[in-house]
């Protein structure tokens, strides 16, 4: 699959599948401020279990462009020029095999 249809359909529906994943946009909101923050939350049904992408996501000026910003970092990923950071090794190596393997540029 080409990574711009799987790019479109993660900012009109809020996810994709691949491989052992499913990749939901979510957000998180912070404590002390009513901003929220987009999010990329990973379930891999390896371990049955969600996970939360770790990199920083800047949160735009709008919904629409923290979105935009959380895909970019997938794109980041796919093309090599980030790590996802999950806090776990053989999550984050399958992840990066997972999304190179489905998705082309």
């Amino acid at each position: 699959m080409k990574w711009r249809e799987a790019r479109k359909t993660l900012l009109e529906e809020g996810f994709i599948e691949f491989g052992a994943f499913r990749v939901e946009l979510t957000l998180d909101n912070t404590f002390m401020e009513l901003d929220y923050i987009p999010r990329v939350a990973v379930y891999w049904n390896v371990d049955g279990r969600w996970h939360v992408l770790r990199n920083p996501i800047p949160k735009g000026k709008s919904l629409e462009e923290g979105w935009a910003n959380a895909v970019n970092l997938l794109e980041a990923i796919l093309r090599g020029e980030e790590w996802p950071r999950f806090d776990d090794e053989p999550l984050e190596r399958a992840f990066v095999d997972a999304i190179r393997a489905s998705f082309q540029l």
